[in-house]
């Protein structure tokens, strides 16, 4: 089985060669000029070039050809029986209307199952990761989906966003509340679950921004996964990923960038936590 995703799964090239992951990537457009999020450009130099910038950047999801190339690839003359095909939440993006529409597209659309994460990031990277495994070691295709079905209900997503001019950008917030938000310097602590953005608080610092994403994912309880993604934080991201040893040592903690299409969305500045509960005794 070949596990297929798209960019907004901020799994990292060498993780994707390795595992034998295939990205489909998302656009990012600063004017008419194409970014392919993952490909053309590495996230530091991505940051560099989103903060010099006079026009924001926008994105929009891969188009249906993309999917079919990778399908068609997977498929073909291959050794893959079929494609298992995860993606960030409908609510959030179209990704995954191209991904049904190109299956749709085949010949035997039966051989690929396109699954709705409800996530972004590493909410969706760890799924993707974990069904790369047991692929690898060569689970049937009902015994991968079953569990990625399984993991999807405990996937937790917290992050404290710097500004709120992208988010207004992209129509998630009113103007008003983006202009009252600057004045008060508020960072929005938002929460993504079953693909729905929920703002947890409201705090006026990145101090306190972070203890309370620490204080969400110490109420997570035991997590066997977690990663602390950044868009060009990585010193906030340090600092955060100490606070969260404090109570899960011995806990590997990924830090890592976020992906072009996350931080055109997000803002610079933004940090977050990607987590994985583990799963009831």
């Amino acid at each position: 089985m070949r596990i297929v995703t798209d960019s907004i799964a901020d799994v990292s090239p060498e993780v994707a060669e390795r595992m034998g992951i295939s990205v489909v990537p998302n656009y990012v457009y600063f004017g008419s000029e194409i970014i392919r999020d993952g490909y053309d450009l590495a996230p530091q130099a991505f940051f560099e070039r989103m903060a010099a910038s006079p026009t924001p950047p926008r994105t929009t999801h891969p188009p249906i050809g993309e999917f079919l190339s990778v399908y068609e690839k997977a498929l073909n003359g291959s050794q893959f029986e079929a494609v298992l095909s995860i993606h960030v939440a409908g609510t959030l993006s179209g990704t995954i209307n191209s991904a049904h529409a190109a299956a749709e597209m085949l010949p035997d659309a039966s051989r690929i199952e396109v699954i709705d994460s409800g996530q972004l990031s590493m909410g969706l990277g760890w799924v993707v990761i974990k069904a790369a495994e047991m692929a690898g070691r060569g689970a049937t295709r009902a015994e991968v989906v079953r569990t990625v079905r399984s993991l999807l209900p405990r996937v937790r997503v917290v992050a404290m966003i710097d500004t709120l001019d992208n988010l207004v950008r992209g129509g998630r917030i009113r103007q008003l509340s983006a202009t009252l938000g600057t004045l008060l310097h508020i960072k929005p602590v938002l929460s993504v679950q079953n693909g729905q953005v929920s703002i947890l608080g409201r705090v006026r610092t990145r101090t306190r921004a972070l203890s309370r994403l620490i204080e969400e994912v110490r109420g997570w309880g035991s997590v066997s996964n977690l990663a602390v993604m950044h868009a060009a934080a990585e010193p906030l991201a340090a600092e955060l990923a100490r606070g969260l040893r404090a109570f899960a040592p011995g806990q590997a903690i990924l830090v890592a960038p976020a992906g072009a299409a996350v931080t055109a969305h997000l803002g610079l500045g933004a940090v977050g936590v990607c987590g994985l509960q583990s799963a009831p005794e």
